[in-house]
């Protein structure tokens, strides 16, 4: 599988793969259904522990240049990436957004494949029923 800018797409034609199935590896039951991904889901093992230390050193770069033995330049240069891999330009719109804004921000998510064209068309539905 490859990454293709936050999200993992299909060997076969490059569309966006989607969780479907959660298996537990104690009893071996398994769930099957359309599982809600997001952006992080998609970060390697390296991305996630470089959030964590941000986290925890609530972004004090000075901390986190310590916390992971590399320089400031460094870590502004590992945010900027970061920033990529997730597709943020900008900051998320404030709670209680106008209309508009959700119905842009679900078609990128779509364009971005974020989310399927079934969760897209759910999200308008109910923003539909929401406006009368």
């Amino acid at each position: 599988m490859a990454l293709v800018r936050g999200s993992i797409r299909c060997p076969s034609c490059g569309g966006p793969l989607r969780p479907t199935v959660l298996e537990c590896g104690a009893c071996d039951i398994r769930i099957e259904a359309n599982f809600v991904s997001n952006e992080f889901a998609s970060l390697d093992d390296d991305d996630l522990h470089f959030l964590r230390i941000f986290i925890h050193t609530e972004g004090r770069i000075r901390e986190m240049e310590s916390a992971l033995g590399v320089s400031y330049p460094t870590v502004k240069a590992r945010l900027a990436e970061l920033k990529e891999k997730l597709q943020i330009d900008s900051p998320p719109p404030p709670r209680g957004h106008d209309d508009q804004d959700e119905v842009s921000q679900t078609l990128r998510d779509l364009e971005r494949g974020r989310i399927s064209y079934e969760q897209a068309i759910g999200r308008l539905k109910g923003r539909q029923e929401r406006t009368g």
